[in-house]
């Protein structure tokens, strides 16, 4: 991720708005926290003890290498991993300022899936850029995760304004996604080591998820609508309900240009 500090226009951010983080980001935050802590623990020499077999980033880092003979549990764990405080900390406050707008969206539950599916599809295009190029090293970071729940954010809220240093004017949440999925494609000739892949992915993925939630809720609601169904309130789908609203903005969109 990128080093940069933004912050929203009229304090709209959860962390800044009196809203307290939520369930899914919270926990995200700790567990990636204390993985983080580990790193760093096993970093200390230990005599007489393999500092192979007490590294987590052997066995829970993106290796392609290993990825190829059935690791498919590091497509996961990959994302609680990190090479630094600071990016630990970027990531981390990525999450922290838009990922609860997009849980309370999404609900809790389906935010830890779309948050690690994020990650899964990053991991998945910088796999596939690893085999193109015969290039083995490994991958770490939420970045590609982080960045999905930026762009969703974006896709819900894209006229919402924020600041991003050092440019001295406020960009549209759109205009801001777009140009982080800019720099991602084009920072690796500047910086090799960066997994521009897995960034790009995931952004594709969060913003794919977001655009086409209702519709994939449409399919699988359409065997549901063709039996007689009770009027009453159990029958009451909240959170089919508060997905449909939140993209009723795009409806809203095209009555008006008609």
């Amino acid at each position: 991720m990128s080093s940069s500090y933004y912050y929203e226009k009229q304090s709209a951010f959860s962390a800044y708005s009196g809203r307290p983080i939520t369930y899914a980001v919270q926990r995200i935050i700790i567990a990636t926290v204390i993985v983080f802590a580990v790193q760093l623990l096993v970093a200390i020499p230990v005599a007489g003890i393999s500092a192979r077999a007490l590294d987590p980033e052997y066995w829970l880092a993106l290796n392609p290498a290993i990825l190829r003979f059935g690791a498919v549990w590091t497509l996961i764990t990959y994302v609680f991993l990190h090479g630094g405080l600071m990016h630990l900390f970027f990531n981390m406050l990525t999450l922290y300022f838009f990922g609860p707008d997009v849980e309370r969206i999404l609900s809790t539950r389906q935010f830890f899936r779309f948050y690690f599916l994020c990650g899964i599809a990053g991991g998945l295009c910088q796999f596939g850029i690893a085999l193109l190029r015969n290039d083995y090293a490994p991958t770490i970071g939420a970045s590609g995760a982080t960045l999905g729940v930026l762009t969703a954010y974006a896709v819900a809220y894209p006229k919402r304004e924020m600041y991003l240093f050092p440019l001295p004017f406020p960009l549209y949440m759109w205009a801001v996604a777009a140009l982080f999925f800019v720099l991602s494609i084009t920072s690796d000739p500047a910086n090799p080591g960066t997994a521009w892949a897995a960034h790009a992915g995931g952004m594709a993925f969060g913003f794919a998820y977001m655009k086409l939630a209702p519709t994939i809720r449409t399919w699988f609601d359409r065997p549901a609508r063709k039996a007689p169904a009770a009027s009453g309130p159990e029958d009451h789908d909240p959170l089919g309900d508060a997905v449909d609203n939140i993209f009723k903005f795009d409806d809203e969109k095209r009555k008006k240009r008609k």
